[in-house]
């Protein structure tokens, strides 16, 4: 099994797949700060390499009982319809892999928790592939919920490579 770090280099801060739109900026507005995670991890991992995160999830005074942290792999479909009135794209997504990381339950009043964990890529599973209507995706996703209710997820993508020959 080859090594992770030889792969991307040294593991940072990945960025959200999307910056928390509407919602987030009328929470700024009115002072009160969005939930908000941050992953350290390498960008790029190869099939069968171990992928180690370091994670932290700040939600501030929001009640929150648990907060998961998984690798998920995605198959995105896109199908163009046209009609009388133009083109609209109509996206189906799979997820067709789940690993658990890290799963944590904060103190009652905690503001913030993190955590660290690792997973194997399987091998025997598909690399990242990007095309217009099809495309495979791997993200670190984070689930923060309150009982049975969840109330915040973010996803973190990474690149899946295949093995190296």
């Amino acid at each position: 099994m080859r090594d992770a770090a030889t792969v991307a280099g040294q593991p940072r801060a990945l960025k959200p797949a999307s910056p928390g739109g509407f919602a987030a900026w009328v929470r700024r507005l009115v002072g009160r700060a969005p939930p908000a995670a941050e992953i350290v991890a390498l960008p790029e991992i190869r099939l069968g390499d171990k992928l180690e995160i370091i994670w932290r999830f700040a939600y501030g005074a929001r009640e929150v009982t648990n907060v998961s942290v998984a690798l998920v792999g995605s198959e995105i479909a896109r199908e163009r319809i046209s009609a009388r009135t133009g083109i609209s794209t109509v996206t189906d997504r799979h997820d067709f892999a789940t690993l658990a990381i890290d799963r944590k339950m904060p103190e009652p009043h905690a503001r913030a928790t993190e955590g660290r964990g690792a997973v194997v890529v399987p091998p025997g599973s598909v690399p990242s592939v990007a095309g217009k209507l099809n495309e495979i995706s791997w993200a670190i996703v984070v689930e923060a919920a309150y009982q049975d209710r969840p109330i915040w997820r973010g996803e973190f993508p990474v690149v899946v490579l295949p093995r190296s020959p």
